[in-house]
This record gives C-alpha cells, sequence and structure tokens, in this order.
C-alpha cells in the first residue's frame, strides 16, 4: 500500500468520526503516513494536501525521504505547534484529531480550539495492525539479523565472560549483519540477575550453572524485531532448572497452537496462565504473553488479560 492509499484509509475513518482533519505528532505515525524518519507534524486534512512541517535541521532530510503528494514546509526556528494551527482554515480546524501530544501542547491547542480536539490513536493503530507485504519483509530480515545475534551469544556465553562482553559482541554482530541499530537496550541478564525481566548488563562474570537470559531487537529498514532466549551454562542443569525450562517451552507451544484468526489475545494469555498455573507457576507469571512489533518495538495486539 501507498503512502497516499494509507493516507485515504485514514481521512475515511476520520470522516467517518466526524473530524475535519489530523495533527500527526508521534515519529512513529509520521514515518508511516510519509516516508520520513524524523520529527515534525504532519497535518491531514480532510482535502487538500497532507503537509509535514520539520525544523531546518531536519528539511534536506525530509525532502529526500518523504513520498510523493505530501508538501513539506521548513519551519522557522522557535516554531510551536500552536502557530502551525493559527494559519489553518476554520474548515480544518475545527474538529481536528490527533495522535499523541504533550499535556502542555494539548492544552495550548485545545484552548485555542475550543476544546475540539479528539485522540485518533486507535483509529491508526487499526491502520497499523495490519502489517503490508512490504513491512512483512523488513520485519521478516530483522528477525533474521535477531536470530543470528541470538546464535552469537549462544556461542560466546561461557563461564568467565561477562554480561557487558557478551552485549557488545552482539552489538557489533547486529551493526555488521545490516541492522541499523538496537531496536532497544539489549538485556544479558545472568545468574541473579536473570530474574529481573529487564534487567541491564552489568560486568557481572557469568559462571558455572548460571542461568542466562538474552533479550534482544534489531531495527531494519526502520522495523523492529523481538527475540528472547534462556541458556544454561554448564553440561547439565539442575532439576528445578530443566522443569521450569520444560514447563515454559511447553506452554509456549500450548499457546501458538491455540492460534488461530478469531481467537481473542487475553484467551491465549488465558491458555498460557493456566499451563504456567497447572504445574505451579502461576505466580510469577509477570510478564504479557507478547506483543505486536513494526515501526515501534511494542505494538498491538498485546497479548494479555482483558
Amino acid at each position: 500500500m501507498s503512502a497516499a492509499n494509507r493516507i485515504t484509509k485514514l481521512i475515511e475513518l476520520l470522516r467517518e468520526a466526524g473530524l475535519t482533519g489530523a495533527v500527526i505528532r508521534s515519529s512513529a505515525n509520521i514515518y508511516y503516513f510519509t516516508g520520513y524518519r524524523g520529527s515534525g507534524l504532519l497535518l491531514i486534512p480532510l482535502d487538500g494536501l497532507p503537509t509535514l512541517y520539520v525544523s531546518p535541521l531536519y528539511y534536506e532530510l525530509a525532502e529526500e525521504t518523504v513520498h510523493e503528494g505530501i508538501q513539506v514546509i521548513k519551519l522557522e526556528p522557535g516554531f510551536r505547534i500552536e502557530n502551525v494551527l493559527d494559519g489553518l482554515p476554520d474548515s480544518v480546524k475545527a474538529r481536528l484529531g490527533y495522535d499523541s501530544l504533550s499535556a502542555e501542547d494539548y492544552l495550548k491547542i485545545s484552548e485555542r480550539l475550543g476544546g475540539s480536539m479528539t485522540s485518533i490513536s486507535e483509529k491508526i493503530w487499526r491502520l497499523r495492525m495490519v502489517k503490508e507485504e512490504s513491512e512483512l519483509e523488513r520485519i521478516r530480515k530483522a528477525c533474521e539479523i535477531s536470530s543470528k545475534c541470538m546464535e552469537l551469544a549462544s556461542e560466546i556465553i561461557s563461564a568467565g565472560v561477562t554480561e557487558a562482553e557478551v552485549k557488545a559482541e552482539i552489538l557489533k554482530e547486529m551493526i555488521t549483519l545490516g541492522g541499523e541499530k538496537p531496536a532497544f537496550d539489549v538485556i544479558v541478564a545472568s545468574g541473579p540477575n536473570s530474574s529481573k525481566p529487564h534487567g541491564s548488563p552489568g560486568d557481572r562474570v557469568i559462571e558455572p550453572g548460571d542461568v542466562v537470559v538474552v533479550d534482544l531487537g534489531a531495527v531494519y529498514e526502520g522495523y523492529c524485531s523481538d527475540i528472547t532466549r534462556t541458556f544454561y551454562v554448564g553440561s547439565k542443569p539442575e532439576s528445578d532448572v530443566a522443569r521450569v525450562y520444560e514447563v515454559v517451552e511447553r506452554t509456549k507451544h500450548e499457546a501458538e497452537n491455540a492460534t488461530r484468526i478469531g481467537v481473542k489475545a487475553s484467551e491465549l494469555y488465558q491458555k498460557a496462565y493456566e499451563t504456567l498455573s497447572s504445574a505451579g507457576y502461576g505466580e510469577y507469571f509477570l510478564h504479557g504473553l507478547g506483543h505486536g512489533v513494526g515501526i515501534e518495538i511494542h505494538e498491538p495486539p498485546s497479548l494479555k488479560p482483558d
């Protein structure tokens, strides 16, 4: 789907909601609708040309990357969002939708527009949740890069190596393979650190008998991947470690087998929770079962309770 088609679909949703236009501030949404990756403000009226407003710092980049059919305007230094809206015709700013505004910007704009601002985040997610083939290809490539990074991690995790050293090698491999950057801060958590879902790698030296959790993701052409793996350092894990691993693996497979069109995300979560609970580990299920990925690392659907 072209950027023009994406904007057309959004305009259809705006019309259905009785809105007269949209103010897009989220960098992810701006990229989705324009192809430009940077900060700015995208104005989409029901009728007329979509306009991307950017600072002088980003003007050249915007001009080079924005899709056809979107005009780019260079803002003067010190611009404020309300200044842009002041110059719009009343027919456009009568009832605007917005995706992401700071509380300060919302209050300033809402006051000038008489409180006629409506959140359209859910409408935009309705579009972004359904990935086009070009998006899926980028996600697949990001996953491929992440998988190879995880293979490297499995080779270098050993007694005597620090968490930070493992992270450094992962980052080097990621860039070498064509990743733009990590999708989030790479997690390498060993031993007592492995119980922290989002622990940060440090100078802890990995020891024999450690459980090591590695959580990583790559960005490829603006799209993210997210992979987590658990490793054991040694030849034979203790019985409780082996049992937890087996239960989690079985839970994952059961949730995968239950995944099909028409099944609610919360039902998949509940399936996983029941499997873990029956094995005595329900109280330790602190995280959601999963989430979507795309331009952002966490996107709908979110596999969690209703």
